[in-house]
Parts: structure tokens; C-alpha cells; sequence
């Protein structure tokens, strides 16, 4: 049938021992999750998934989902596929929009970045959205994937090029030095000016 044919195809695709396991590991993870919203996000954490968010006043007003890149199955659906088995994978920011354009995101980055830092992970991938005559803005702005432009503004590059969805990849043994010579500086960025009680609290899920 079509699943299996589908399995075969990314099947002949896998290139390594490793590669397959982590193949593997993504099918079962996907099985074991498919109809069940809330054990996917509790089986996301129990396989190593990281998930940070941003509170006010106990809002939760942004999030950032990272881990190993077989957890966030719909990305076999990108040309791109696969990314680096050795990276970790950044599949989602997403910030409320009325807490948008005043760094929420750039902190929730900071903060899963240092944490990878701590647990000498090498490098970082994601996928960069970028606006086309396909998509309307608020379809753009309303979607979990992250925005080329700043991914290429916090140190990304382009790792497979893509005229929608490009695959970029951040080194993060270029940043460690800036961390340790200025006590993790990128995570004392301050947020602009906003006018509202309390400022977001950044806490691990």
C-alpha cells in the first residue's frame, strides 16, 4: 500500500548504521504518538525533546520546541530532508502576537542555545520560513516555523538551499567563546521597551 511504499522510499534514503536507528526511532516515536495530542508532547520530552516558554503574569506568551530531529516526523514532508544526525533540531518558535518584535523569541533561542552549550551539543539545525506569493502574512506570521530572516540574523547559515524552506545550521562552538567571556552575555540581552506590568519569565516545561 502507500504507507509501505512510503516507508521503503525513506527507507533507501538512510546512508549509516546510525542513520537508521535514528530512522527508526522517529517511525516508532510517531507510531506510538499518532492519535493522542497530549502523550505526544509527554513522549516528545520523555525521548529528549526540550520545550522552554515565556510567562507573564502566568500566560504562557511564547515557546521553543528542540531535540533530536526524528521527533518532529512532518519534516521527511520538506525537500531538505534529512538533516544532520549529529544536530539538534530547532522545530519551533512561536510567540503570541501581541508579545511579537520585542525579543521573546531572541530569548527563548538564548535559552535553549546555552543549555545545548552546557551539554556540549555542536551545533544547532532548523528550517527557515520565507514569504511567497502563496502565503498571505498573517498565514506567515502565524506559522510555528521559523522565520529565515531571523535565523540568519542569530548566527545561522544556509546549510541546503530551498526557494521556500531552507535547512540552516548554527555552529555553536562559535559562540561558546562569547559565553564564557562575558558570563553568557546573549542571555542577559535586554527586551525593548515594552509597556506592560511584568516582564517574561523564561522557565523549562
Amino acid at each position: 500500500d502507500c504507507e509501505k511504499t512510503s516507508f521503503l522510499k525513506e527507507l533507501s534514503k538512510v546512508q549509516s548504521i546510525r542513520g537508521l536507528g535514528s530512522f527508526l526511532k522517529g517511525r516508532l516515536f510517531e507510531e506510538s504518538t499518532r492519535k493522542d495530542k497530549r502523550k505526544e508532547i509527554i513522549s516528545f520530552k520523555e525521548h529528549g525533546g526540550r520545550i522552554k516558554a515565556a510567562f507573564v503574569r502566568g500566560k504562557c506568551i511564547g515557546i521553543i520546541l528542540a531535540g533530536n530531529y526524528y521527533l518532529f516526523p512532518r519534516l521527511r514532508n520538506f525537500n531538505i530532508f534529512p538533516p544532520d544526525f549529529d544536530s539538534v533540531f530547532l522545530g519551533c518558535i512561536y510567540v503570541i502576537s501581541e508579545y511579537r518584535g520585542i525579543g521573546v523569541a531572541k530569548r527563548l533561542l538564548v535559552e535553549i542555545e546555552k543549555d545545548l552549550i552546557k551539554d556540549k551539543v555542536k551545533s544547532i539545525e532548523s528550517i527557515g520560513k520565507r514569504l511567497n506569493d502563496d502565503m498571505d502574512e498573517e498565514e506567515y506570521e502565524n506559522s510555528p516555523l521559523i522565520p529565515f530572516k531571523f535565523l540568519i540574523k542569530n548566527g545561522f547559515c544556509i546549510k541546503k538551499n530551498d526557494p521556500l524552506f531552507p535547512l540552516l545550521r548554527l555552529d555553536l562552538k562559535s559562540i561558546v567563546s562569547d559565553f564564557a567571556e562575558s558570563k553568557t552575555l546573549l542571555g542577559k540581552i535586554a527586551l525593548k521597551k515594552y509597556i506592560y506590568a511584568y516582564k517574561p519569565i523564561f522557565l523549562e516545561i
